[in-house]
């Protein structure tokens, strides 16, 4: 389970690196539909939190169910806490770029 983890880690952080390449040719060459390059970004900042996430969870390794349970109930760090929420706002920000051209 763990080669697992650090596989999804370091692939989430390989996409979010190919995304911001994608977003950086697009913006340089001015290339780019405003919603694609929003979808673009809600997606980088999900791999960010995914990225995150697997690291702190990785970190708060657990021998039995007490011992997890015990952990759960510590408070979680500042960056894990804003990492979640750039998260959600990536989760937004395609939900809006989905939305948006059916509304034309």
């Amino acid at each position: 389970m763990r080669t697992l983890t650090l596989f999804l880690q370091y692939a989430a952080i390989a996409f979010a690196v190919f995304i911001c390449y994608q977003i950086g040719m697009a913006l340089y060459t001015q290339d780019f539909v405003v919603m694609d390059l929003v979808a673009d970004v809600g997606t980088l900042l999900i791999c960010i939190d995914l990225a995150i996430f697997l690291w702190h969870s990785r970190s708060t390794n657990a021998q039995n169910l007490q011992d997890y349970a015990h952990k759960l109930e510590q408070p979680v760090p500042t960056f894990v806490k804003v990492s979640r929420k750039l998260g959600h706002f990536g989760i937004l920000l395609i939900i809006t770029s989905w939305i948006v051209p059916m509304m034309n």
